[in-house]
């Protein structure tokens, strides 16, 4: 790496960390305002409390770094133009592309850090951070509302829930599709309701029906007034799949569910979490594509005030991109677009635009 690269290189770092310092701090006085009557009331001991706010600096850093790094190239960019640098640069006959090439490669480290730590951290540190507030911050799942519609996985079943009543402990409205040790669907089971009480659950008015290899039904259904179900998630973890595992799954689950639901022909199910498995890979690589997006306009920096300046357009870009992004989802899931495309219109427009500023910036 030549010496130009790592004094661009060493700014971008720098002030990166900064300002990702920053937004972490800041995210922790809200977040220590909005739980402090929780904290205060069930006094939980310190280590406890160092440990909940260490497990969600996962969750932080995935959500404020793609403003971070976009903030400290215009930061950065506007330092360097304010003492004619970049002028010098390309007067010297250094193109623009070779100048943005250690601002790259910083982005695709952030990137690759970013899904690996929603990959293999962010799960584990959010069941840590659940198990502290039911536990030890007294935020219990009695308090929570119904939920209508739930899905999910338990075991070798696939479960469809028209409601979940987390105070009364019962699922109502139950369609269930188990699968054989060679992950085929072999049975479906309608139940009017289950209820948990003895710690397992119970269902009521059961009907059992089995499927062929093309998941049709074969014989004649079974019924039962009452019947134990082996469903080992008691109602205070299905509080925590529906608020946490949905929303932060990795990308292997996501495609497990995504095979479940095509097994059992469950496609107006299916499109919205191709949606998601996608979304799941554009978000951690978000900071590459925003920084690709930005450096025609980061490097046409001539002299000004860099500080506030840089944190206005910055957060303007990265919200565009976001707007851009979810709008994009939200044609997915209305069936407007491709469910496999949606989430990588944003991406695209920026990374197109980015190059094709880059090839023709003088």
């Amino acid at each position: 790496m030549r010496i130009l690269d790592k004094y661009i290189l060493k700014n971008i770092v720098y002030c990166y960390l900064f300002i990702l310092f920053v937004f972490i701090t800041l995210y922790f006085i809200i977040d220590i305002s909005y739980t402090l009557s929780d904290i205060l009331k069930s006094k939980p001991p310190a280590s406890v409390l160092i440990s909940y706010y260490l497990n969600m600096i996962p969750l932080i850093f995935l959500t404020v770094s793609p403003f971070s790094l976009p903030i400290s190239v215009f930061y950065t960019f506007g330092e360097l133009g304010r003492h004619n640098e970049v002028l010098s640069m390309r007067a010297s006959g250094i193109s623009v592309l070779r100048i943005a090439f250690p601002i790259i490669f910083f982005s695709i480290i952030v990137s690759s850090g970013s899904l690996f730590i929603q990959e293999k951290i962010l799960i584990g540190a959010q069941k840590k951070i659940e198990d502290i507030k039911i536990h030890s911050i007294k935020k219990t799942y009695s308090s929570q509302s119904d939920e209508t519609n739930l899905a999910f996985s338990s075991m070798n079943t696939i479960f469809f829930v028209g409601k979940f009543s987390p105070q009364k402990k019962t699922l109502s409205d139950v369609i269930m599709f188990e699968e054989n040790e060679r992950k085929n669907i072999t049975k479906k089971t309608i139940a009017k309701s289950m209820v948990y009480a003895e710690n397992k659950w119970e269902a009521n008015g059961v009907m059992e029906y089995k499927l062929d290899s093309a998941g049709n039904i074969t014989g004649m259904p079974v019924y039962w007034a009452k019947k134990e179900i082996k469903l080992e998630e008691k109602p205070e973890t299905l509080v925590f799949k529906k608020s946490i595992l949905f929303q932060f799954a990795s990308l292997k689950n996501l495609k497990k569910e995504i095979r479940q639901l095509k097994q059992i022909k469950a496609f107006d199910k299916l499109a919205n979490l191709t949606i998601d498995y996608n979304r799941k890979i554009v978000e951690p690589l978000s900071t590459l594509f925003l920084v690709i997006g930005i450096l025609p306009l980061a490097l046409e920096i001539k002299k000004r005030r860099a500080g506030f300046s840089s944190l206005g357009v910055g957060i303007i870009c990265s919200f565009v991109y976001y707007t851009f992004m979810y709008f994009g989802i939200a044609l997915g899931k209305g069936g407007i677009i491709l469910a496999n495309f949606s989430p990588w219109l944003a991406p695209l427009f920026f990374v197109s635009a980015g190059i094709t500023g880059l090839i023709f910036l003088k």
